[in-house]
């Protein structure tokens, strides 16, 4: 069967002239092509990180579809490192504001950082995301977030039970999938969004303690500064 469709696509290709050919190629495999393309950047994160013999990491935040200065190295980044009094020798605080993807458009088909986030996300690698609100509740979709009544985050359920997000499936019950954040530093002190801010937990996560203490963080520091 793949031998078949192998030379049935490679005969059409023949007829066609050099830019015909990528003009097909892209309209017909370009989600395998970007989906392979993922793939090829997470198996070398990792080979790198590996070979490397980076640390664990610690905490591993995206912040996505911003445009504010709160990556790795960033006047955020430093301050939260800081006032945790990490050893970053030990364990590694990554903060990614490297990542655009809507999933309200299309649930993000198409999107490599959307391809990437669900490498990571799958693999264990990402802890929390922040979106919009409207957009952490349509990404609750993607199955990647995790149901906050589940027994690991049970105490932040408790906690922050008057700023919970929830995804609406389709004729099933609202599940709660994210903290409105948006009173947090996050947008009064580091402006990341204009309107609002939503936080949520990625399902894979092994790093609950520490999610703990940037919910505290961020939260704290915002009533000390009111």
């Amino acid at each position: 069967m793949i031998k078949e469709w192998w030379t049935e696509e490679t005969t059409k290709l023949k007829g066609l002239s050099p830019a015909k050919r990528v003009k097909y190629i892209w309209q017909y495999y370009k989600l395998w092509i970007i989906g392979i393309l993922a793939l090829i950047y997470l198996t070398v994160f990792l080979i790198v990180r590996i070979s490397n013999n980076v640390p664990d990491c610690r905490l591993y935040v995206v912040y996505a579809n911003t445009m504010a200065d709160v990556g790795n190295e960033s006047e955020f980044w430093q301050a939260f490192v800081d006032a945790q009094g990490y050893d970053l020798r030990e364990a590694r605080v990554e903060f990614d504001a490297q990542s655009y993807f809507d999933y309200t458009k299309n649930q993000a088909r198409g999107n490599s950082y959307y391809n990437a986030f669900i490498g990571l996300a799958d693999a264990g690698m990402i802890d929390i995301i922040t979106m919009e609100c409207d957009s952490i509740k349509a990404l609750g979709q993607c199955g990647r977030l995790i149901d906050l009544r589940s027994d690991l985050t049970a105490s932040l359920y408790e906690a922050y039970a008057d700023r919970l997000l929830y995804y609406e499936p389709e004729g099933g019950e609202p599940i709660p999938v994210g903290f409105d954040v948006s009173d947090s530093i996050l947008i009064t002190k580091y402006h990341i969004y204009p309107d609002s801010c939503g936080l949520a937990i990625i399902t894979e996560t092994n790093n609950i303690e520490d999610i703990a203490v940037f919910l505290s963080y961020i939260l704290q520091e915002q009533k000390g500064n009111e």
